[in-house]
């Protein structure tokens, strides 16, 4: 069939499957056939445009982190500052979109068959992130902003909520190192 302007190019319509695949089933329904149901396409048009499943998943892996650095990128600050401003936007996006968060810094990168880097990068452009900020210390900002997302679901709140405490915690951390 050929390609019209008002077609989605293919590959595009395979991520969006794919996010759609994650939001329903998690990672672990991440198959090359749940994503071409989703997208409305075969199988063989996955493997045309990934190559693999692995290629699939490092395709998925790097639009959930593009699409977690444009958030990041929008943040408005909070409290006039624009660290804090970056870490509700990290808390926010991890409670919005928990499967796509866990595939970037939760789940087992192996069981993936990625390559460590994908992950490395990941943090690593989160911090850089954080840094253009202007945050104290990000690497701790960002290890302390993951600590409390994971603590959050699975911990009562605290008195205040979490949000408040998640912001709290996180300026003492860069404000302190």
């Amino acid at each position: 069939m050929p390609r019209t302007s008002d077609q989605p190019d293919i590959r595009e319509r395979l991520l969006a499957g794919a996010a759609d695949v994650l939001v329903t089933d998690g990672i672990d329904g991440l198959t090359v056939r749940r994503v071409a149901e989703a997208a409305g396409r075969s199988t063989m048009c996955v493997y045309t445009k990934f190559g693999s499943r692995r290629g699939l998943i490092q395709g998925v892996f790097t639009q959930v982190e593009n699409d977690l650095a444009a958030v990041l990128r929008k943040a408005k600050p909070v409290r006039g500052s624009n660290p804090l401003g970056v870490a509700s936007a990290y808390r926010r996006f991890a409670r919005q979109h928990p499967a796509a968060y866990a595939l970037l810094f939760e789940h087992p990168i192996g069981a993936l068959d990625l390559d460590e880097s994908a992950r490395r990068d990941a943090i690593a452009r989160v911090v850089a992130l954080l840094a253009e900020t202007g945050a104290n210390e990000p690497v701790a900002a960002l290890a302390t902003m993951h600590g409390l997302i994971t603590i959050e679901r699975t911990q009562p709140p605290p008195a205040g909520g979490w949000e408040t405490f998640f912001l709290r915690t996180v300026e003492r951390t860069m404000a302190t190192g």
